[in-house]
């Protein structure tokens, strides 16, 4: 990711949009006000990348879970065609 990102203040947005919205395609800039941080504004594209990949880890980490519980209590694991069959009775799978 970025180290440091450009930073600048929220009034040059309206002077400089076109300027700063080009910019995004590099990397995210920190709008600041009074010299503090007032939001950041990030490409649609690489805000997308990141939701996507939290969404991984977190599923990462579902899996991780249940793979623990299933070492630590066995009886939690279910065949396969067990629980096929429960999501078509279900109607949540098509085949």
């Amino acid at each position: 990711m970025y180290k440091a990102m450009p930073t600048m203040p929220v009034s040059d947005l309206r002077t400089k949009q076109a300027a700063i919205l080009e910019n995004l395609h590099k990397a995210p800039i920190l709008l600041t006000q009074r010299g503090h941080g007032a939001g950041v504004l990030v490409h649609p594209d690489l805000w997308n990348e990141m939701v996507e990949l939290l969404d991984d880890y977190e599923d990462i980490l579902v899996a991780k879970e249940r793979l623990k519980e299933a070492e630590t209590e066995p009886s939690v694991m279910r065949p396969i065609s067990d629980l096929r069959a429960s999501l078509e009775a279900d109607g949540l799978l098509d085949e």
